[in-house]
Formats: C-alpha cells, sequence, structure tokens
C-alpha cells in the first residue's frame, strides 16, 4: 500500500473497493485512473490529493447528473486523466462513515418539509464537537450533535474551548457528561495553545478529524493550534453577545504536522439530524388528520388512526418514535 495514500487515510477497503471499480474496463482505461481524497470543494471545481500530490478537478458528466453521488469533502475518489488540467472525477468509492444534516426539516413551528440529505462529510473518523462555557453553551444542542456524529458511524468528542472565560469549569463539564458519561470531554484554550496534549493524541496517521460548533466558539483558532500555522481565518467576537462572525466559509482538509488529517467546517448553527427512514413524515402527517384528537400524541389516545397503523404493521415503532420526537421538537419552539 501506498505511504503517500496511507497518509491520507487509505486502508485496504478502499483499496478493495477501486479495484472493483477497475475490474470491467480495459487494460488502457484502469492505467487512466488512479484514486484520490477530496481536500477542498468549491463551487465548480475540487481540490483532490493523490500520489501525484494536490491537483484540480472536474465532475464527469455521470457524476454531474446524479446529485446523489457528488463528492463531499473526505470522499475517496477515482480520477481520470484527461486532456484538461487536473483530469476528471468519474467515481466516488464507498463511504466508510457519512456526516449528514437534514436539509428542509421544519423549523421555528412551520410546517414540515421534505427531507433531504446534505453530505457535509464522508470518511471521518473522530468529531471535536467544539462549544464555549459562555452565554451560547446550550446543552440541548450539543446533544443534537452528539445524535448526529453517532449516526454518521464516526466517534464524537466533546471540547470545551475558551476555558480562559470561567475560572472553574468543573460546572461546564459536568453539564457536557450529563449527554453521555463515556464521552471524550476535552477542555482546551486554543488561543493560548493549552490543554491540547488530549486532542493531538487523537490524531494519529490516517485519522480523520472534524470540528464543528457554533460560530465564535474557536474551531479555526483551534485549527490552527493544531496545524501550527494560520490555516484557517479567525474574526472578531461580537462584545455583545460573545459570538463570532462565521469566518470559514469553504471545507477543507488539512494534513495535520505529526500524522492525521483535520477538517473545518463553516460553523453550523443547528443540526437538524438525518434519519433515512424518518426523513419525510408527509404520509403519517396524513394518517394523523384521521385521529379522534385534533392535538392527539400518537401515544395512549383512543382513536389514534397512527397507532392503528402500527398495530396493523403498516408503520414500524420506529419510525413512530421518530415522528413522536419531531412533533416533541416542534412543540417546544
Amino acid at each position: 500500500m501506498s505511504s503517500e495514500l496511507k497518509t491520507l487515510g487509505w486502508d485496504a477497503d478502499f483499496q478493495e473497493a477501486f479495484e472493483a471499480f477497475c475490474a470491467p474496463l480495459t487494460d488502457d482505461g484502469r492505467a487512466r485512473l488512479t484514486p484520490v481524497r477530496i481536500v477542498g470543494v468549491q463551487r465548480e471545481t475540487f481540490q483532490v490529493r493523490g500520489l501525484h500530490g494536490e491537483q484540480e478537478a472536474r465532475l464527469s458528466g455521470t457524476l454531474r447528473h446524479h446529485g446523489s453521488l457528488t463528492p463531499a469533502i473526505g470522499d475517496w475518489c477515482v480520477l481520470e486523466a484527461g486532456s484538461e488540467e487536473g483530469g476528471r472525477l468519474v467515481g466516488v468509492l464507498p463511504r466508510r462513515t457519512t456526516f449528514a444534516r437534514a436539509v428542509g426539516a421544519a423549523d421555528e413551528g412551520r410546517r414540515a418539509q421534505a427531507v433531504r440529505q446534505q453530505v457535509i462529510a464522508a470518511n471521518v473518523d473522530l468529531v471535536l464537537i467544539v462549544t464555549a462555557p459562555d452565554a451560547d453553551f446550550d446543552l440541548e444542542r450539543l446533544g443534537r450533535y452528539v445524535e448526529a456524529v453517532q449516526q454518521s458511524g464516526a466517534q464524537p468528542v466533546l471540547v470545551l474551548n475558551k476555558a480562559d472565560l470561567r475560572v472553574d469549569t468543573d460546572w461546564w463539564v459536568e453539564q457536557l457528561r450529563t449527554l453521555d458519561p463515556d464521552l471524550n470531554i476535552q477542555v482546551t484554550c486554543a488561543q493560548g495553545d493549552q490543554g491540547l496534549e488530549g486532542v493531538r493524541a487523537l490524531l494519529t496517521e490516517g485519522v480523520t478529524l472534524a470540528l464543528i460548533g457554533s460560530s465564535g466558539v474557536g474551531k479555526s483558532t483551534l485549527t490552527n493550534a493544531l496545524l501550527g500555522r494560520v490555516a484557517a481565518p479567525t474574526g472578531e467576537i461580537r462584545a455583545s453577545d460573545q459570538q463570532g462572525r462565521h469566518t470559514t466559509t469553504s471545507r477543507t482538509l488539512y494534513l495535520v504536522p505529526g500524522g492525521g488529517l483535520l477538517i473545518d467546517n463553516p460553523g453550523l448553527r443547528d443540526i437538524a439530524v438525518w434519519d433515512a427512514d424518518a426523513a419525510d413524515f408527509g404520509a403519517l402527517e396524513a394518517l394523523a388528520t384521521r385521529c379522534r384528537f385534533r392535538k392527539c400524541t400518537h401515544t395512549t389516545e383512543p382513536g389514534c388512526a397512527v397507532q392503528a397503523a402500527v398495530r396493523a404493521g403498516e408503520v414500524s415503532p420506529a419510525r413512530l418514535l421518530a415522528f413522536q420526537k419531531q412533533l416533541a421538537r416542534r412543540g417546544r419552539h
């Protein structure tokens, strides 16, 4: 296995998938193909890195007309050499993990809309969920982050950054532990390069780490500290609410000195967790109009059409539970 590709996170599973992709092709066709990893995403082009270093690539017609196959940051793709500079991407290898969010989910009490999946990053091993002990600390939102990361197949790590804002951070750490006592929690002050030893220990060769969290919690500062250079822009903090301006506007995958890879994401104010089995509740909402009570919670009320459908095997209990959770979230707004 190439050491250059291994540094980028290449493993035996990706090698097997690449060989399967090439198997139907002629020798000449296979010779034109090489595996690359998506390290940058622009509007029309992708920055990729592989055996021949970093270069620019565009989508083939097949990928361009199939939105579900659009590469995301961290994806391993098949690059075909061509006359145009950088070549073109002709395939996306199966993802080991997928970090996605739901787009079009019900928000602020509005009527639920059809939900689609938006892939934010692929093949991520660890996700640092960054927060700070300030007015924006939101345990419920952090819980949704944890759930989204776990659904992706990656491992969540909670980072309480900007520890210098408080003399004692024990209370904030205990709040984080209520989400899951087994979660890895790191307390850092990235601006002062303090408490980063535990985070750096997570970054070993081939391991891909992503950062998420609200704007202003110091993700870009943490990125720069881990990379040992200014790679991500940082912004001023508003005095009114101690929140930062959105300074990271694109997703980039960086090689970390000493091993590992790091993805910096735009500030995600909130996440609607992607659930492929329960994303579109249109059918259940239509069914709910036949319930005896207008504000039926679909639990123990008599005459509940949704519960009747569950008993008849037309709706799975897991789908009903997801529907009830969505109704509960909407009811809190």
